[in-house]
């Protein structure tokens, strides 16, 4: 079948692949996938291979001479496997794959997490990439060093987004940590008078250590993360050893953050806008937690007053549990997902709407390599699975994003030794099409008669006389 093939067989009732991108020789790890939205232009054109072709070096071609960033942001994904870097640069029609090198010896070390982030200060665009690597101390030594890694932290990020990400390593700082790092994530939090990017790091101290850049030194420093957020410092006084935290940043200002430990400890925590802890709730499950996600089950992005939380947590030796209404249940209403404990650990999840009704479905990854879909049954509680695939490999990450920019979000998903890219059916997405437009038009028409008849009504009202009494 060709790229835009639009046959598509019984396999593809939702998906059909596209591409896949192998790391070469190396792996990933479970936290080695990052999204970035970017404002920053693209100007690299289609390789004459795609979708195959690696880019190792910015090409020698013409950069266009307008720079002004785009208003709104583009999403991007960036794989990290043991040594570098590869991203996946969205473009219309197609994407380009930078392999981006840091200087990181392969064999020697090892990339455990990754985030990404973008940020505008004083009307400059400025890329921040941050790393937790582990390295051996010798080259026959088992010992390990671990380091948090965060670049372009003081150089001017450039005006092209190919440009920025092969010039990160042009700055960087390197904080050595005491124990092995988990996941990175970032926030926005209030400093030094104003909104600016944090890095949180979980780590195998028990502790969540909070980095935020200083405006002078252009250095990140370690504040206590209990200053800004309660629950985090609890769970740092007690030492427990989070997998995996996930931070929700809701449109009304207020945020609600979710942390998974390895002892299977549930943490929930609510923040209204000025950043007080409202309320909180924890549990305790028999199972190591390996992801937690926050989602709103509309695909909408319009807040409405009735609009719930659910969360989904993974475990590593049960089926994933969805907790429902945690804004007024906390973590007392929970349903399974069916089937989830079938294959393996389940190691992540995400949400989205994959078949355009309107509510968004429960995708989960397990160390057995399947791909499962879970979509709530209309008027119930219940989930059942509506859509299955094996891979090869483990699945460590499941995200979602434009890639070529057709208006139909592709499928990303990261397994233990590349990414296999999704584009959604195209057969599917057709029909869906022609039935929104059917019932846009048959609305339209509706309220045209409206406004005819209505105005049938006030000529009548005026050609009413009335007799004198």
């Amino acid at each position: 079948m060709t790229f835009g093939d639009l046959s598509l067989t019984d396999d593809d009732s939702l998906f059909r692949e596209t591409h896949y991108a192998r790391y070469g020789f190396e792996r990933t790890n479970i936290f080695g996938l990052v999204t970035l939205d970017s404002r920053l232009l693209t100007y690299m054109d289609r390789p004459d291979e795609f979708p195959s072709t690696r880019f190792d070096k910015l090409p020698t071609v013409p950069v266009p001479e307008y720079t002004k960033p785009l208003s709104k942001p583009v999403r991007h994904f960036i794989a990290a496997s043991s040594s570098e870097l590869t991203a996946f640069i969205s473009r219309d029609g197609y994407w380009n794959c930078l392999c981006i090198t840091l200087g990181l010896e392969a064999g020697k070390s090892e990339v455990i997490a990754i985030d990404a982030v973008e940020e505008t200060c004083d009307d400059k665009i400025k890329l921040l990439v941050a790393l937790a690597v582990a390295e051996k101390t010798e080259e026959d030594s088992e010992e390990l060093s671990y380091s948090l890694r965060i670049y372009g932290n003081t150089s001017d990020t450039k005006p092209f987004l190919e440009q920025a990400l092969f010039a990160i390593g042009d700055s960087s700082q390197i904080i050595q940590l005491n124990a092995a790092p988990m996941q990175i994530s970032h926030v926005q939090i209030d400093y030094e008078g104003r909104l600016q990017t944090a890095f949180l790091l979980t780590s195998m101290d028990g502790i969540i250590h909070l980095y935020v850049q200083s405006s002078q030194t252009k250095l990140f420093t370690e504040l206590s993360s209990s200053t800004f957020f309660p629950i985090l410092g609890a769970i740092s006084n007690h030492r427990t050893n989070i997998l995996f935290m996930h931070i929700l940043d809701q449109p009304n200002g207020n945020r609600v953050i979710c942390a998974g430990g390895q002892d299977g400890e549930i943490f929930l925590g609510f923040y209204n806008k000025v950043g007080k802890e409202t309320k909180s709730h924890a549990i305790r499950i028999f199972s190591p937690i390996t992801s937690v996600l926050i989602f709103q089950p509309r695909a909408s992005n319009a807040t409405r007053a009735d609009d719930e939380l659910h969360v989904v947590v993974t475990c590593a030796i049960e089926q994933a549990i969805v907790y429902r209404s945690i804004e007024t249940d906390g973590l007392s209403t929970s349903r399974t997902l069916p089937l989830s404990g079938n294959f393996d650990s389940v190691l992540c999840s995400h949400v989205m709407d994959v078949d355009w009704d309107g509510e968004k479905e429960i995708l989960i990854g397990t160390y057995g390599r399947q791909v499962l879909i879970y979509k709530q049954v209309a008027g119930t509680q219940v989930y059942t699975v509506l859509w299955r695939r094996q891979f090869a490999y483990p699945i460590y990450r499941i995200t979602h994003l434009d890639l070529n920019r057709d208006g139909l979000d592709e499928l990303i998903v990261s397994t233990m030794y590349g990414v296999h890219i999704f584009q959604p059916n195209m057969k599917k997405a057709r029909e869906r099409l022609l039935e929104v437009l059917q019932y846009v038009e048959a609305s339209k028409r509706q309220k045209y008669e409206l406004l005819i008849e209505w105005q049938r009504q006030k000529e009548l009202e005026k050609s009413i006389v009335f007799e004198s009494q």
